[in-house]
């Protein structure tokens, strides 16, 4: 089990940003932090008004943004042109390689964000965007998968999971309330719990916002969320 704790993360700021980095990223290297298998980067990011990155490439990842509060716009070179609003997930695919711009637009409100890297499961891949909304901002008390494999047996056109050319996929609890959930992996036996909002209990482990949790090789465990509430993902990997 691995405990990675919010105010332990790596932090950099610069006069528009304030980024939280679970992993090894950018000015921030630490050989303890290296990635979770597949999962190479979790950066949780506060973005002021009307600033953001400006166009910079990539390539062979794919790459997730799920908005916490704000919004954000997304701009690349396939042509695409996203806001993406809390209760979004979008997830890209550099593949042969994309450039892309991601800026608050908005002049008064800060963006607050996740966004997560994970390992292709081929190199080589033709770039791809796609953006779905997963849950209205006014809805709770729920548990569901918001990004897996192609082909899995959670994602299909129809669904509000997005699909990965990964060996990953994305769970969402998003909960007003306390409440017990039992979770046991699917399809892959690696999993990290990070914690959005409120309050988590894992295995006599209290987490707190901005807090994670990792198992490998784990079977079923007990998530108790306490009164207030919690919003958490939960990625599976290989």
């Amino acid at each position: 089990m691995i405990i990675r704790k919010s105010k332990e993360r790596g932090h950099n700021t610069i006069s528009w940003l304030d980024s939280w980095h679970s992993f090894s990223f950018g000015q921030y290297y630490d050989p303890k932090w290296q990635g979770f298998n597949q999962l190479l980067v979790i950066n949780e990011d506060y973005i002021a008004p009307s600033m953001g990155f400006g166009t910079h490439p990539h390539r062979d990842m794919e790459i997730l943004t799920y908005v916490i509060n704000g919004e954000i716009k997304h701009q690349d070179s396939m042509g695409n042109l996203g806001f993406i609003k809390p209760g979004e997930i979008q997830v890209m695919s550099a593949g042969t390689g994309i450039t892309h711009s991601e800026i608050n637009h908005k002049n008064s409100e800060k963006t607050h964000l996740l966004q997560i890297w994970v390992l292709p499961n081929a190199e080589g891949l033709k770039p791809r965007y796609d953006q779905k909304k997963v849950f209205d901002p006014n809805e709770f008390n729920f548990f569901k998968s918001i990004a897996s494999p192609k082909n899995s047996n959670n994602q299909s056109e129809l669904s509000s999971s997005v699909f990965l050319n990964a060996n990953a996929q994305f769970w969402l609890g998003r909960y007003d309330k306390s409440e017990q959930l039992k979770f046991k992996p699917t399809l892959f036996k690696n999993y990290w719990i990070q914690l959005i909002k409120g309050e988590l209990i894992i295995n006599q482990h209290h987490l707190s916002a901005g807090d994670a949790l990792a198992f490998s090789e784990a079977e079923e465990i007990l998530i108790e969320i306490q009164k207030s509430g919690a919003e958490f993902l939960i990625i599976e990997v290989a």
